[in-house]
């Protein structure tokens, strides 16, 4: 059974003859009494009472008009739905974040997407690296937003987009006996309480500073780390762009610098949604005007 045959059907029966329905479809008139009568063969059933001038539809005819109308109207819903996922005036991008990797920059590419796509749904999937990058290998998400370093590795199930690398800096309170320095040394941070995101790019980092600290607390949040730095708890470890949206903090830059770079991770071979294409090339477009 084609669509082909349910639409020369349907209009027969709206047309009332199979002259009309041609002429209305813009075929031969032939081509519809075959495609009608093939229909009738395949089903075993007599769709249209022929004994009169008009097509009228027989008891069984009546049956499978009233089903083949329900799936033309499914067909035709089906394709308008996805006309709209192809214009971008509907559908979902599933993006995963990790919690350090919400810096100012990515946060405006997704205002960007958002008032350039009002109507997408973007869901977003708070979690560490390992187990955002697994959804996307499992294909439950659409891309994930990471930190990594320069000499970051993607394996082959990934492929990578880099963001305009980020320097870390130290943040700590107002009152604190480093504050008035106009950068800091690795060096000089021997012996500090350190608090430090937990995240594993910026823990690769740190595995090869060789520096001591005298004790240290982790969070996978940017804001936990923050309040405990301007309550005096500690010079907290952080990508300067997210820090100097505290005003309750002194942030100071590293010298030399550290530098992490944001990531959109896509899965290699996938593809990917319209939402999601648009969203790389959004990105993209970015890096590009940045360098």
């Amino acid at each position: 059974m084609e669509i082909r045959q349910l639409e020369y059907f349907l209009m027969v029966n709206q047309a009332g003859s199979f002259t009309r329905a041609a002429e209305r479809l813009f075929v031969s008139q032939p081509a519809v009494t075959n495609a009608v009568r093939s229909l009738e063969e395949e089903l075993g059933i007599q769709l249209f009472d022929r004994s009169q001038k008009l097509a009228v539809l027989t008891a069984e005819g009546r049956i499978f008009c009233a089903h083949a109308e329900q799936v033309m109207q499914g067909i035709s819903t089906t394709l308008d739905e996805i006309r709209a996922i192809k214009n971008l005036s509907s559908g979902k991008l599933r993006l995963g974040l990790t919690g350090f990797a919400a810096l100012p920059p990515v946060m405006r590419l997704l205002k960007i997407f958002r008032d350039s796509y009002p109507n997408i749904e973007v869901e977003l999937a708070e979690s560490n690296r390992s187990e955002l990058l697994a959804q996307l290998i499992d294909d439950k998400l659409d891309l994930v937003l990471a930190l990594g370093t320069k000499d970051e590795k993607t394996p082959p199930a990934l492929t990578q987009l880099n963001l305009p690398a980020q320097e870390m800096a130290i943040c700590c309170n107002r009152q604190h006996r480093l504050r008035r320095k106009n950068s800091l040394t690795l060096t000089e941070l021997s012996g500090e309480s350190l608090l430090i995101p937990a995240d594993n790019a910026i823990a690769k980092i740190l595995q090869g500073i060789k520096i001591s600290i005298s004790h240290s607390m982790q969070s996978r949040h940017a804001t936990t780390l923050m309040n405990l730095a301007a309550l005096d708890c500690g010079l907290a470890l952080l990508p300067e762009s997210l820090a100097i949206t505290n005003e309750e903090l002194t942030v100071i830059p590293l010298e030399p610098a550290i530098l992490v770079i944001p990531i959109i991770f896509s899965k290699t071979g996938r593809h990917l949604s319209h939402a999601a294409t648009t969203f790389l090339d959004i990105a993209r477009k970015g890096v590009d005007d940045h360098a």
